[in-house]
């Protein structure tokens, strides 16, 4: 009789090892792609959040700018502008002096109009009347506040207390730039057409730029990014 024996099935100890290795490598290279993907994205998302924010702001700004100064004092008969302002608009506010005295932007003007600080007057078309809308950077933060033009009030006392509200956060102007030089939210062109003092009441252009700081740092190097917006409101009044 001849005996038959079954060769053994399996694998030896050196074949397991060689398939330990192989599959702790492949895992690794896709759980490292996948890690690498998921850094790109928070930070990206991040930036996006950021970029989303300012271009809203720019927009809103931009609006607010082109309506300025409606209804102009022209609207009205010549003695409204003494009896009755706050039914008017200019399209700038300034303090002090407020209305009947120009001064000179970044010299006489105190802070309004100035790179951070802006006060603009316009009738929204809500049935408030004409309002003061104030844009104000305090600290990394962008406040916005409206209310009603008060008749022989100081717009910038008026707008102070009790009107501003966080409107856009992480703006970083004055400490992200290279070299710490602050790049100004607001910047102006004064008459168009022939060259005037640079007052409030010759303002015919302002430019807005906007450097707006991720939330939270950049996963990948650690370091905050910053986008910035810019943008261009002519007065159609």
């Amino acid at each position: 009789m001849t005996n038959t024996r079954r060769s053994g099935n399996g694998y030896s100890l050196v074949e397991l090892l060689v398939a330990t290795v192989l599959f702790t490598i492949i895992a690794g290279t896709i759980f490292s792609l996948l890690f690498g993907a998921q850094l790109r994205y928070s930070s990206e998302s991040g930036l996006t959040t950021a970029f989303q924010q300012a271009n809203v702001a720019i927009d809103q700004i931009t609006r607010d700018l082109h309506s300025a100064g409606y209804p102009p004092p022209s609207s009205f008969g010549p003695g409204v502008a003494l009896t009755n302002p706050q039914l008017m608009a200019l399209p700038f506010s300034w303090s002090p002096g407020y209305p009947n005295t120009p001064c000179t932007v970044r010299a006489s003007c105190g802070t309004v109009p100035g790179d951070y600080d802006l006060i603009l007057e316009t009738d929204t078309g809500d049935g408030s009347g004409v309002q003061w809308i104030r844009y104000s950077l305090q600290g990394t933060t962008l406040m916005r506040g409206m209310r009603p033009k008060i008749k022989f009030a100081d717009p910038v006392a008026s707008t102070a207390v009790g009107v501003m509200l966080p409107y856009l956060d992480n703006v970083v102007n004055v400490t992200n730039p290279p070299g710490n030089n602050a790049v100004p939210i607001f910047a102006y062109s004064y008459d168009c057409i022939q060259p005037l003092p640079s007052q409030p009441s010759n303002i015919c252009k302002v430019n807005v730029a906007l450097i707006v700081q991720a939330a939270q740092p950049d996963p990948q190097t650690g370091q905050f990014r910053a986008i910035t917006l810019t943008g261009q409101a002519a007065l159609f009044n």
